[in-house]
């Protein structure tokens, strides 16, 4: 190790700060270098804000903005530069929009729209035709009009996981709603009137008074009522039900009427019954509330059983009456416990006792949904025998709930949620209990940079999908699942203003490194002192211990300016990236990816390839005069080889050449769905012609929503590679000469 890098050595190894430059060491304000691109996100076109729709005429509740105005481009502004103006102008109002949030502003999209609109007309609003103040509106009244929704607008900050699930819920639980309302409205009015049609035949329901009653109050005059009830008492009278079977009848309907589990309509009711709250912030205060209302569950679980039966003209009172007489919140199942609604329990920041809590409902098998959110994972950095550990506390939760078997558990962070509610949507409407653990950074930025880090890794374990881990667990979300970490491409410029373009990769320690709490453990290096022996984070955390004795490892930083630092960082980071790096090993593997048995299995079997061949050729190297070809090796048909796991990543030596996926011969353009990282990048390009499946994978939606331009620019920017252009479908698109040969190296 040379001179200058004695004193790092001694910061990296020992925290030693003594020998460093003061100056030059402290961190003054240095953020990681791949957040260089992201000054400022309110002038940037991506997911957030999100609008949780109140009412969508296609059903949606949840839509990004950019999506929203996208909408309303493709409606009001036409194609090619006649609409250009009019895209500037909507653009304006969404940015605007924006700014708005950013500087604090909340509310409904509609609030905020018009808000924007004032601005954007300025102090006077001059409309008079002709202006480009009247253009202006007219335009902004035109997309108004064209506007079909509306909703609160919500941005990632530490109130979206609570805001977006409990819309998700509301939305869940209506549907589930819905179905009880109907039934329980449909059995009251039949058990109605069946006690009508009884009465109807009784000798009372023929008295003049009675008949009068019944009939509409203008038919007074034409009815002669006391000569109807002659000719009634002249009928024969049929046998009114017994009193015991009234007494049933009434006392069902008073129980479907009175209960407080849903509202029913205002005319199968003289009031609208009251309904109990579901949705709690503590979770003893839920499972209070759940006991409580046990006995009046069983009660109206009893009324409906009771009043089907009597419907159908099948109540046995020899049969019937021992069981309900017996039936009470103890014989309540799980199939009785489906029609209700689900408990929603919103947790803003989970202490150990709140661990305990959840632990033991979710343990239960309760039919609750609960959002347990972290809003820090590096406060709880602790020292155990030395060492640094971070972001805990948030993940053991769902690790144990995982261990439950039987619960629906979903760990992310709150910039993964909007492409993760079709997950969250699942969690919801099962029959199961459902955990969110979620990590709730200050900025979207901060809690993408966690799932970046692995610090907090997404994952979804749905019990009802199958029953092995294959089809339970999933890893969606996380950039570049395959990799331990993230490579990007970092684009800058040297002293000389010279762009210069090097892969990047971001870690635990980057994520550390922006969080000013932690500026202690890293030492800036002045450029002049770099060296040889310095060695990226990634590099060295990959290396063996042995071979790290010369190397001191650092991260790429930027300043206010914009200019580019590297960092040492002391040892404990150093293990504390190692162990996260561990964790997300072990969530690959139950992901499928890197499976290490799978591997061996492949390592093992191309053993066994290569001394079949080896003892093949020792046959057929010296073949008798005469004897003919040598026979050719074949793969071996016995022994531990297993079909792979398409999500194993293995290197080309491990890999037979019989089982290599071969690629479509087909021109059309396709991808390699099961590899997809979900970066978001070519659906943020055409969200018509890219889209995701059901697990949130890329794949074609429609070759022909897009051009053959954007397949290549995305064949280009796609971080794994998985974007195949084909041939291009329209002949006679502009620049195909060059797009051909941009392309080609993606359809090898």
């Amino acid at each position: 190790m040379t001179q200058s890098a004695s004193p790092l050595a001694a910061f990296h190894l020992l925290g030693d700060r003594t020998r460093l430059d003061p100056v030059e060491a402290g961190l003054r304000d240095l953020r990681p270098a791949l957040f260089g691109a992201y000054h400022d996100l309110s002038r940037i076109r991506y997911d957030f804000p999100l609008v949780l729709v109140s009412e969508s005429p296609d059903g949606s509740w949840i839509k990004s903005l950019t999506d929203i105005f996208d909408g309303l481009l493709r409606e009001i502004a036409v194609a090619g530069s006649d609409g250009e103006e009019a895209r500037r102008q909507v653009l304006a109002l969404e940015q605007t929009i924006r700014s708005l949030l950013a500087s604090g502003q909340k509310g409904a999209l509609s609030r905020l729209w018009e808000a924007a609109k004032r601005r954007l007309a300025g102090a006077d609003g001059a409309t008079e035709p002709g202006s480009s103040a009247h253009a202006l509106n007219m335009t902004l009244l035109r997309a108004r009009d064209a506007l079909d929704l509306d909703g609160e607008i919500v941005d990632c900050d530490a109130d979206l996981a609570k805001k977006l699930v409990t819309r998700a819920w509301q939305e869940s639980e209506r549907l589930k709603a819905d179905q009880l309302r109907t039934r329980v409205a449909r059995l009251a009015q039949k058990l109605s009137d069946i006690l009508k049609v009884d009465y109807m035949h009784s000798p009372g329901a023929g008295q003049p008074g009675q008949l009068e009653k019944a009939m509409a109050s203008g038919n007074q005059a034409v009815f002669d009522f006391q000569a109807m009830a002659d000719i009634l008492r002249s009928k024969p009278v049929g046998a009114p039900l017994p009193q015991s079977r009234q007494r049933r009848i009434r006392a069902a309907i008073s129980v479907l009427q009175s209960q407080h589990f849903v509202a029913l309509p205002e005319k199968q009711t003289a009031s609208v019954n009251s309904v109990y709250r579901f949705s709690f912030e503590d979770c003893q205060e839920a499972l209070a509330a759940f006991r409580e209302r046990l006995a009046q569950m069983a009660d109206l679980v009893m009324a409906i059983s009771i009043a089907e039966l009597e419907i159908e003209n099948r109540y046995d009172e020899r049969r019937h009456d021992g069981i309900f007489e017996q039936f009470n919140q103890s014989r309540l199942g799980p199939g009785d416990l489906e029609m209700f609604p689900s408990y929603l329990v919103c947790i803003k920041d989970v202490n150990a006792a709140g661990q305990t809590a959840i632990f033991e409902i979710l343990r239960a098998g309760l039919p609750f949904k609960i959002v347990a959110q972290t809003n820090d994972i590096l406060d709880d950095a602790s020292l155990a025998g030395g060492q640094l550990s971070f972001g805990t506390r948030g993940q053991q939760l769902a690790h144990m709930a995982m261990g439950l078997n039987n619960v629906f558990v979903m760990q992310a962070t709150s910039s993964s949620l909007f492409h993760l509610r079709g997950f969250v949507m699942k969690g919801l409407a099962s029959d199961r209990p459902a955990l969110f653990s979620v990590f709730s950074a200050p900025s979207y930025l901060g809690a993408a940079a966690a799932t970046e880090s692995r610090a907090f890794p997404g994952f979804v374990y749905n019990p009802s999908n199958g029953p092995d881990l294959a089809s339970r667990f999933d890893l969606p979300g996380n950039p570049q699942a395959t990799n331990a970490w993230p490579v990007h491409q970092l684009r800058y410029e040297d002293t000389e203003h010279n762009g210069k373009v090097e892969e990047s990769v971001f870690t635990l320690i980057d994520f550390i490194a922006a969080d000013p709490r932690y500026t202690s453990h890293f030492a800036c290096v002045p450029r002049h002192d770099w060296s040889r022996e310095m060695m990226p984070a990634a590099e060295f955390l990959a290396m063996d211990v042995s071979n790290r004795l010369d190397k001191v490892p650092y991260v790429l930083l930027i300043d206010g300016d914009n200019i580019l630092h590297r960092a040492v960082y002391d040892d404990r980071l150093n293990d504390a990236a190692r162990r996260c790096r561990n964790v997300w090993h072990g969530l690959q593997e139950l992901g499928g990816i890197n499976n290490s048995h799978a591997v061996a299995a492949l390592v093992e079997a191309q053993q066994a390839w290569d001394k079949e061949k080896e003892e093949l050729t020792a046959q057929t190297a010296a073949p008798p005069r005469g004897s003919g070809a040598p026979t050719v090796p074949h793969p071996p048909t016995t022994g531990p080889v297993q079909k792979p796991d398409p999500a194993v990543q293995t290197s080309p030596q491990q890999v037979p050449a019989a089982i290599e996926e071969s690629a479509p011969t087909s021109d059309d353009p396709w991808i390699e769905t099961i590899r997809c990282t979900t970066c978001n990048e070519c659906t943020q390009l055409n969200d018509r012609l890219f889209s995701y499946n059901e697990d949130m994978r890329a794949y074609i939606a429609d070759p022909d929503a897009g051009t053959f331009r954007e397949l290549v620019e995305a064949a280009e920017t796609c971080q794994v590679a998985i974007i195949h252009p084909g041939k291009p479908r329209n002949p006679d698109e502009p620049g195909l000469e060059e797009l051909i040969v941009r392309a080609e190296p993606f359809n090898v």
